[in-house]
């Protein structure tokens, strides 16, 4: 394996860059600055004055969330009885009665 993706793949605390978080993670910077003031995407850390970042480990931990509450909302709806289709009218043309 080349090195350089071996250090990749090992290095949890790296910094990455927004070209990199833009491939790791599916959405444009400005979903994820959305995502940021929502709290739904980890918050960037100060690494220096004026500059900021996320680590590989937080976009890890972030991915496995949503993969987790995707799964969880997909066996909620396969658990959810069918639903009935539209109310049927009754002998007049009105719609039921609620």
């Amino acid at each position: 394996m080349n090195n350089t993706l071996k250090n990749f793949i090992d290095d949890d605390d790296r910094i990455l860059s927004e070209d990199e978080l833009d491939v790791l993670t599916g959405i444009s910077s400005t979903t994820r600055w959305r995502e940021r003031k929502a709290g739904r995407f980890p918050l960037l850390m100060e690494l220096s004055p004026g500059r900021k970042g996320n680590t590989l480990r937080q976009v890890r931990e972030w991915r496995k969330e949503r993969q987790a509450a995707a799964e969880a909302h997909a066996k909620a709806k396969c658990l959810e009885p069918p639903g009935r289709g539209r109310p049927r009218k009754n002998a007049a043309g009105l719609p039921p009665a609620i």
